[in-house]
């Protein structure tokens, strides 16, 4: 199989997070946040590179199909493992029809009859669910084809989607730019630190960032592994910061406050154009609004192929979901994530809502790292490893924290629903594997529903204003400190992990 080179998993990582992100969560974090939103994002950036940075040293260690998703049923115990995994697996599959729809919901704004608004929001009309299932098929049926033939056009896809906005917002600020906008704006929300928080999950800025996986999930493509994997990370999200924290600052600096309510929640850039009559722009951006969404879908297809295929061969090694083709595509993953996300085009939850609750999901299966990276390197020195993190307790107590940071400011709400899901997954592991004990999966994971547990009862204490801001996120961190240390005293004896790991490494000879 063809490796993947540094610059193209960088781009990888990078597509994954300027998809349907940048058209609206710059504007949306600007709402909920004011001028605060640059704090926003450079919190988030900073918190997902702490997260990152202890994925980068375990993935270089054992750089497996699927990513060190799969690293707690090495850690720990399997029915954790499949319960990770699967929330990371369910995570990842609707990035696909999401990115879709938002192509479609920017479109609307030259063909209204692609989408409609109801109760909710904006929603897809039937029109726009088959363009939307059409994109999906097609690009299914394109991540079928090589690896290399993916990543060559991401490659060229991302170049562009890292220019246009960048150009867009540099160029607007420079000639439209007026800091007596931001003054005069009088509807902005006013500077404070718990709208801040607010905005980084509810106003997708987690969401935009959480493509900082994506390379990870494909290091076992490497040509490099001990460059590749740290650059992966860190240079995407510091591009995406720079670029994201333009762009609301364009939206800051330029955007009279008088005008403000005549900016669009269909598509505020397009609005925001249009206040100035840029309309010769709308061509750059018909093009963009289409290939930044599919870009983005199309690595997420490839990476969520990659965890369906990562789950099948560890827990259903004999199933149709390990078949390749003569591409060494895991062609039955892919159509199989494709029609399951079909799903997710119908008029679920607004864009917003959505990202919201996916941004959660996929941070909380992000625990994985930091627990890998201090379990790894106190059991486990000797291994060979690439990339080394110094002080990996202080990384791994931290990325704990920042992963327990983002999934509770996704709200209560979000909370419960992930409280259900890890319910409803102990519940399939039972009925999948072991019938003859019904309770092995929730003895085996209890300390992490009740972790999650634990943070919605400190989210639904604030809500009912029982706990103010900020003692509630003083909690929070207590709650991780207090969890992280139950999850290291819960993981596998040493010779249980050594096993593990060595059934990974039979698995890395195979594809070689």
């Amino acid at each position: 199989m063809k490796k993947i080179s540094t610059l193209q998993l960088i781009l990888l990582s990078t597509g994954g997070m300027i998809g349907s992100g940048w058209l609206f969560s710059p504007y949306y974090g600007f709402q909920t946040a004011g001028t605060g939103v640059l704090l926003s994002w450079t919190l988030t950036a900073l918190l997902t590179l702490i997260i990152g940075l202890a994925f980068a040293e375990v993935a270089t260690i054992l750089p497996i199909v699927g990513g060190v998703m799969r690293f707690m049923g090495v850690t720990h115990s399997r029915p954790l493992g499949f319960i990770f995994i699967s929330l990371a697996w369910i995570s990842y599959i609707v990035y696909l029809p999401l990115e879709a729809q938002s192509a479609i919901q920017y479109l609307g704004f030259w063909f209204p009859d692609l989408v409609h608004q109801n109760a909710t929001g904006v929603v897809l009309s039937g029109y726009g669910l088959i363009v939307a299932l059409g994109i999906m098929l097609f690009l299914t049926w394109f991540n079928t084809k090589q690896l290399a033939k993916v990543t060559k056009v991401n490659s060229i896809v991302s170049m562009w989607k890292i220019f246009i906005p960048l150009s867009i917002a540099i160029g607007m600020i420079i000639i439209y730019g007026n800091h007596n906008h931001v003054l005069n704006n009088h509807a902005l929300p006013k500077l404070s630190f718990e709208p801040i928080l607010l905005a980084i999950t509810s106003s997708g800025l987690a969401f935009a960032f959480a493509g900082f996986q994506n390379g990870l999930i494909l290091a076992n493509s490497a040509a490099n592994p001990r460059r590749a994997i740290p650059l992966s990370i860190i240079a995407p999200v510091v591009i995406g910061w720079v670029l994201y924290s333009s762009l609301s600052l364009m939206f800051m600096l330029c955007l009279p406050g008088e005008k403000a309510s005549l900016i669009t929640s269909v598509a505020p850039l397009l609005g925001l154009l249009s206040l100035f009559g840029l309309h010769y722009i709308y061509t750059i951006l018909f093009i963009d609004a289409i290939i930044a969404p599919l870009g983005t879908a199309n690595v997420y297809t490839t990476v969520t192929g990659k965890i369906l295929f990562g789950l099948g061969r560890e827990f259903f090694p004999k199933s149709i979901i390990v078949r390749i083709n003569k591409h060494s595509a895991p062609y039955i993953a892919l159509w199989i994530n494709m029609i399951l996300g079909a799903c997710f085009l119908l008029p679920f939850p607004t864009w917003t809502q959505l990202v919201n609750f996916l941004s959660s999901l996929t941070l909380l299966s992000c625990l994985s790292g930091p627990l890998a990276l201090m379990i790894l390197r106190d059991k486990f020195p000797e291994l060979e490893r690439k990339f080394k993190l110094p002080f990996p307790n202080v990384f791994g107590y931290l990325g704990f924290a920042a992963c327990s940071f983002f999934v509770y400011w996704s709200g209560t709400d979000n909370l419960f629903y992930l409280v259900l899901l890890i319910l409803l997954c102990c519940l399939a592991y039972w009925l999948i594997f072991e019938r003859s004990q019904p309770l092995l999966a929730f003895k085996k994971s209890w300390y992490f529903t009740a972790y999650v547990i634990g943070l919605f009862i400190i989210s639904y204490c604030h809500k009912a204003h029982l706990i103010d801001f900020p003692i509630d996120n003083y909690l929070v961190f207590g709650l991780s400190v207090i969890f992280t240390k139950i999850f290291l005293v819960n993981q596998d004896s040493r010779e249980g992990i050594a096993v593990n790991i060595e059934k990974l490494k039979t698995e890395l000879r195979g594809e070689e």
